[in-house]
């Protein structure tokens, strides 16, 4: 069925039955000009937003529509857990051109619930408009968190261990495995079309040690170290030795005759925790490791000091924000 046969508002009753939320806390759902919420009085909240664009950040030759509005959702749960936070409610902005079906639209927000329930949030308004030029989704999420256990980027010092979790360079190896083989069924694929935000991981982490600074990795290692850096006004220094890249990076690597470290230090949207701890919390991360698969992968150095890469071999090579460029 095409959208034009329902209209706008046919549409929007369409997705009110899908995601409508019976949340206490909830008092103006879908279907009124705003949603209204009653506020925590003990907690913080935490805003973000991200949007998807295809043929920028999602190709239908090998994306679903539910793996479309998955993703969305996954970009904005992320965000919120890098700053140790918990996501409550989410308002999702679509556009769509006039030749996409309304189940093809019903599937988007499919995926979009289906992630969003998975961690206790609830999508409880947006916008949805006509788009020449193919679909996007916008997301804005509202989190919380309590003050104690709010991480900024910020707040790193010298001496710092530089830690991540779980491995990297997936997402990337995943997207070059799709482009080299767009129909073709495969676990290496995984990460790139269905991610998962470290939500959990990270109120481990806040829970259990004092973590001085945080990120979600969706630009690439390299990049959101140089973040860390930045705000904390730092230098850095990773060993290659030390990085997890993922085995099926390694896998694909192989077969694509390409770099699985210059996909770990580049890989966007891998939606892994790049945070840091004092020397003093090692006993402490130790007992987090035994919940969270966490790899010390570096320190934090004097600002002065840059931000540079130990190759295994023993030679040190600058970083830059786009990633390891050697090869």
């Amino acid at each position: 069925m095409k959208i034009e046969k329902i209209g706008e508002f046919g549409l929007i009753d369409l997705i009110k039955r899908r995601v409508f939320s019976e949340d206490k806390s909830v008092l103006v759902n879908i279907g009124d000009d705003a949603a209204i919420i009653n506020p925590s009085p003990d907690k913080l909240f935490i805003f973000t937003t991200d949007t998807l664009m295809e043929n920028v950040h999602f190709d239908l030759r090998y994306f679903t529509f539910e793996q479309i509005g998955w993703k969305a959702m996954v970009a904005n749960l992320s965000d919120v857990a890098a700053m140790g936070g918990l996501p409550k409610f989410a308002l999702a902005t679509i556009g769509l051109p006039k030749s996409i079906s309304v189940e093809n639209v019903i599937s988007i927000y499919d995926g979009m619930n289906d992630i969003a329930k998975r961690h206790k949030c609830k999508v409880i308004g947006g916008d949805t408009l006509f788009s020449p030029k193919g679909i996007f989704i916008s997301i804005t999420l509202l989190g919380e968190v309590e003050k104690k256990y709010l991480v900024k980027r910020s707040g790193a010092k010298r001496g710092d261990l530089i830690c991540v979790t779980g491995d990297l360079g997936e997402a990337q190896a995943g997207l070059e495995f799709l482009k080299k083989y767009p129909h073709r069924k495969s676990a290496f694929t995984r990460k790139h079309l269905t991610p998962l935000p470290r939500i959990n991981e990270a109120r481990i982490l806040v829970k259990n040690s004092k973590i001085s600074s945080m990120i979600d990795i969706s630009d690439g290692l390299s990049s959101e170290l140089f973040h860390l850096t930045e705000e904390s006004h730092l230098g850095a220094i990773i060993y290659e030795a030390k990085i997890p890249i993922s085995p099926n990076s390694i896998k694909v690597g192989n077969l694509l005759k390409r770099s699985p470290l210059l996909w770990a230090l580049s890989s966007g949207e891998e939606y892994e925790l790049l945070f840091t701890v004092g020397r003093n919390e090692l006993a402490k991360l130790g007992k987090v490791k035994e919940k969270v698969r966490v790899s010390i992968i570096g320190e934090m150095l004097n600002k002065n000091e840059g931000v540079f890469l130990m190759e295994k071999s023993g030679k040190k090579r600058k970083l830059s924000k786009s990633g390891f460029t050697h090869f």
